[in-house]
């Protein structure tokens, strides 16, 4: 639930509340502050920037300690060293300018004539608090309530035990979440399998019974009812008889053993499809946003190492588990009866065990968790290698490449080996235990027979050992159950992360149907950041009219592609709102939103397919004389022929290599057989020679009518058929117009066309 007014305020410390108070200043009425660790002046202070409906405060001062008497021997207090105010009619508008490693807050005044006033610097960490309060400042200009959300701060750490949160959105701690609630969730997957489930359960419980009847038929009777001295009977025959026995209840144990394995092998392959299913479903309707800040790598292991994790854990972990239980519950009730001294002899120590399970569990769960990241990062860096084969060689960077690859493979080595070491460190003490007490149990056991005391025989003894060596075999799985079960937290954490997050770009609960748009595009003052506090957009209102061709310039990191973006809606604005014919892109369904506008970029990616299939991604259903036609008004056609299969010859990893004028020429092959509305051309033309580039334009004039195109280059020429231009200089436009309109203005437009004319002319008079 977002704070109130009241409580955004409360968060300002106590000493500091009171010095402003103190200066005569009613903190109640106060809209917005900000604290800066350092003085206008830019030298380090405790600097409070606050303003009313009225003025603007700059109070600078320091914090400091003092001894007092009473329960508290210490009390933070606020020693103002001056306290600045300044008419807010006097202010238009605050600005947040960033540096290298400061930023400082100006205000820009009514009276254009005037600079702008430097109000606060402070450290570029800061300088997202500094954006809020920004914002809060032309709300209140504007006559809009306080905006709560706006001022809501990212919570990073855990409150609890104050550890890292390894996504704030989620805000769940590995130390302190609840692993049982994890596994609970897992086995919910299991719901649809019912009818599975419950022959599995019979099978084992089946299987255990005879393991346990096992070995009093293997010892007791074999040696108290045929081996002992004085029996009058065939010994032989009763050898025989009872070694058929034994031989029967294995078989049949061994027969529900597999059956068990068949049963569980299905249902978890069943249920880690679902899993799968669930994850890669989930990473579809993220936005592109999220998967700027994830690596392959990373997600990689997610899909592939953590559900196998989680499969090998249900196979060879959960089954063996319950057998154990079972086992361990018979075993144990069967010694009691047998004989109670030495049963409590052997139960003694199971607390022992106990605990260090218990220890072992969160101990081995931070070394799997320590080499799943280390190993993560490996596989990411793999990744970049392959990806990146031609700027590596391009640059000699071969050495470099394989020095970063052995250190990280390096930290994953020594993430194998204190697990390994720590695993071949305690399993083998566990052991020498339960030898000790064996050794303490045939100690006494043989006293007992030697005594005659309890009815002790040495089959009865025999069998005990066998009962005992049944019951420690358990705690010995245990040791490993743990790892498997720290294993399958630590990836289901991991998957449940990316199930769990929540899309930037969501669809409405009841989206707007349109089927076909006219393509009236609106953006009205729209604010946008791809981090908290380091705006891209700014304030930006531009209108597209159906039909009409939009050229958007401006330089490099201007904010031109994120326009489009917004556009297209692969992310959602911070502020402001963006309509298609007059409805919010937020209420249009997502997938006509997919369908009308097609969008040719710079970034260009074919799937591992043929060339036929990547031309009609977007329309599966297109016939061979379509995908034909749409590569000849491309100019891609001819090229395509002269590869080995043609349409059908196999592109992407490990398929033909093109070049990356013949990528983009399929690619808009792929936009032109969807056949949009809306068309956006983010530097389509970028990688071409020249020729190639003007048989792209002539084919792409023919695409363009009737449809609302949004266009990007560098190269002004390719422009020269827009409506309209939008010059876009640090997210803001600075200027709109026609191509003469622009020129004539002699402004930012026109400095950028002659830079590019004078280069053409200089290339012209050089050759």
């Amino acid at each position: 639930m977002a704070e109130s007014l009241s409580e955004y305020l409360s968060r300002i410390p106590e000493h500091v509340r009171e010095e402003i108070a103190s200066s005569g200043i009613d903190i109640s009425q106060i809209v917005a502050y900000i604290y800066s660790d350092m003085a206008p002046d830019g030298t380090f202070a405790d600097c409070w920037i606050f303003f009313d409906s009225q003025l603007l405060y700059v109070m600078t001062g320091f914090d400091s300690v003092e001894k007092r008497n009473g329960p508290k021997k210490l009390k933070c207090v606020y020693r103002r060293k001056s306290l600045e105010r300044f008419e807010l009619s006097t202010i238009k508008k605050f600005e947040t300018e960033r540096f290298i490693g400061t930023a400082r807050l100006m205000a820009h005044l009514e009276d254009e004539k005037e600079a702008p006033v430097q109000i606060a610097m402070f450290s570029l960490g800061i300088a997202g608090k500094s954006e809020r309060f920004v914002k809060h400042f032309a709300d209140m200009k504007e006559g809009k309530p306080f905006d709560a959300k706006a001022n809501e701060e990212e919570e990073l750490f855990c409150p609890k035990c104050g550890t890292r949160y390894p996504n704030p959105a989620r805000k769940v701690c590995p130390k302190c979440m609840n692993k049982m609630s994890i596994f609970s969730r897992l086995l919910g997957f299991f719901k649809f399998y019912k009818d599975k489930l419950v022959l599995f359960f019979a099978v084992i419980l089946l299987s255990t019974l005879f393991s346990v009847v096992s070995p009093y038929l293997g010892t007791k009777l074999l040696y108290d009812n045929v081996l002992t001295p004085g029996v009058d009977a065939n010994l032989y025959g009763e050898v025989g008889l009872v070694m058929l026995v034994i031989i029967a209840a294995r078989l049949v144990s061994l027969g529900f053993n597999m059956w068990q394995g068949y049963i569980s092998g299905g249902l978890i392959s069943y249920v880690v499809y679902d899993l799968k299913m669930k994850i890669f479903t989930a990473m579809q309707k993220h936005s592109m946003g999220f998967y700027t800040n994830k690596q392959t790598g990373q997600l990689m292991e997610r899909v592939n190492r953590d559900t196998g994790n989680i499969y090998w854990f249900f196979v060879d972990g959960v089954p063996f588990f319950i057998i154990n239980v079972l086992t361990f519950i018979g075993v144990l009730i069967i010694m009691l009866v047998m004989n109670p001294i030495l049963a409590i002899i052997v139960t003694v120590m199971i607390p022992f065990l106990l605990f260090m399970f218990r220890f072992i569990h969160k101990s081995f769960r931070k070394f799997h968790h320590n080499r799943w990241v280390h190993q993560a990062v490996l596989t990411s860096h793999i990744s970049d290698s392959m990806g990146g084969q031609r700027v590596i060689k391009a640059f000699a960077k071969e050495r470099e490449e394989s020095t970063r690859f052995a250190k990280y493979s390096m930290n994953a080595r020594n993430a194998d080996l204190k697990l390994s070491n720590a695993q071949s460190t305690v399993f083998p003490l566990l052991g020498f235990i339960t030898i000790i007490t064996n050794l303490v149990v045939l100690a006494l056991g043989g006293c007992m027979i030697v005594s005659g005391y309890a009815g002790m025989t040495f089959g009865k003894l025999m069998t005990f050992t066998a009962y005992m060596n049944m019951l420690y075999s358990p705690m010995d799985f245990l040791s490993g159950f743990s790892n498997w079960w720290a294993r399958c937290v630590d990836s289901a954490q991991r998957i449940f992360e990316i199930i769990d997050a929540d899309p930037d770009v969501t669809e409405a609960e009841n989206p707007v149907k349109m089927d076909e748009m006219q393509g009236n595009i609106v953006m009205e003052n729209v604010n946008f950041e791809y981090e908290p506090g380091r705006p891209i957009i700014k304030n930006l209102s531009l209108s597209v009219e159906a039909g009409h061709m939009v050229g958007i310039v401006g330089k490099t990191g201007a904010g031109k592609s994120t326009i489009v973006n917004l556009m297209a809606r692969l992310y959602d604005v911070v502020d402001g709102k963006i309509t298609i014919d007059g409805i919010d892109v937020k209420n249009i369904a997502t997938k006509d939103m997919r369908k009308n506008i097609g969008i040719v970029s710079q970034e260009i990616y074919l799937f591992i397919g043929t060339i036929a299939d990547n031309i009609r991604y977007a329309r599966p259903e297109a016939s061979m004389d379509e995908v034909i036609a749409a590569a000849k008004a491309a100019a891609a056609h001819d090229f395509i022929m002269k590869l080995p299969d043609g349409y059908e010859t196999r592109v992407g990893a490990g398929g033909q290599d093109l070049s990356g004028g013949e990528k983009q020429r399929i690619s808009i092959a792929r936009t032109i057989i969807q056949n949009p509305k809306i068309l956006i051309l983010d530097e389509a033309t970028a990688s071409m020679d020249t020729e190639t580039e003007r048989r792209i334009q002539d084919s792409l004039s023919e695409l363009k009518a009737g449809r609302t195109t949004i266009a990007i280059a560098h190269r002004l020429s390719t422009l020269r058929d827009a409506d309209v231009l939008a010059v876009i200089n640090r997210g803001e436009m600075v200027e709109y117009g026609t191509h003469d309109e622009l020129i004539r203005k002699k402004g930012e437009y026109y400095n950028l066309y002659k830079l590019q004319f004078d280069a053409v002319k200089h290339i012209g008079t050089a050759e």
